[in-house]
């Protein structure tokens, strides 16, 4: 007694199939990437106030992602105001044009006080009781200076200091944080992509 199995593939069905995980896989490394820049733009915002002194929530609507795509595998995080650049690397920043900088000491009221125009260094400076002249004796910084009392009582109060440039130190950790967040929850967002994929395959 003899006998024979036979085994027929059905091509197309086959390649049909390939086609669809393989279409998954791209939808899941998509949402995968998608999901660990919206992670990473999350956290660097929340450490924000951490590492500066925020007066509004114009730095943290400036951080934002461009999204993965199946035709295009790649998620940025990105900070669009070009100032924050040098918060990252550190290095001098120096005054537009050659003007001096002006670097508030007494002109806010609190740290996280928004200065308005009115109370930028040349308009304070042109107020009655306020007036430009070095920071002390002999020096070449200059600073802006108010008046208060009269007489016997009067005393000078700092209020910007107008240095022509000043050093700063890098303190954002921007791509540290990006890094970070998306070796540690890469993994995660993959599994989670993953099921979401095959459950929705069709």
């Amino acid at each position: 007694m003899s006998g024979m199995l036979r085994i027929e593939f059905n091509e197309s069905a086959l390649n049909r199939a390939v086609a669809d995980v393989g279409k998954q896989l791209l939808f899941a490394s998509a949402l995968t990437l998608t999901n660990v820049a919206k992670d990473a733009q999350a956290e660097v915002r929340r450490l924000l106030p951490q590492k500066f002194t925020i007066r509004t929530g114009w730095v943290a609507k400036g951080i934002q992602i461009r999204s993965a795509s199946k035709s295009d595998l790649k998620a940025t995080v990105m900070v669009l105001d070009q100032f924050m650049a040098i918060q990252e690397t550190g290095g001098t920043k120096v005054g537009v044009f050659g003007k001096a900088l002006g670097v508030p000491v007494g002109a806010r009221s609190s740290p996280t006080s928004v200065t308005r125009p009115g109370s930028f260094p040349g308009a304070m400076s042109r107020r009655p009781g306020y007036f430009i002249a070095p920071l002390k004796k002999g020096a070449n910084v200059k600073a802006v200076w108010r008046r208060i009392g009269k007489g016997r009582r009067e005393r000078l109060k700092l209020m910007y200091v107008l240095p022509h440039q000043v050093r700063l130190k890098p303190r954002f950790g921007f791509n540290e944080t990006v890094r970070k967040v998306a070796m540690e929850n890469a993994p995660r967002r993959f599994a989670e992509a993953l099921q979401k994929a095959l459950a929705t395959a069709r």
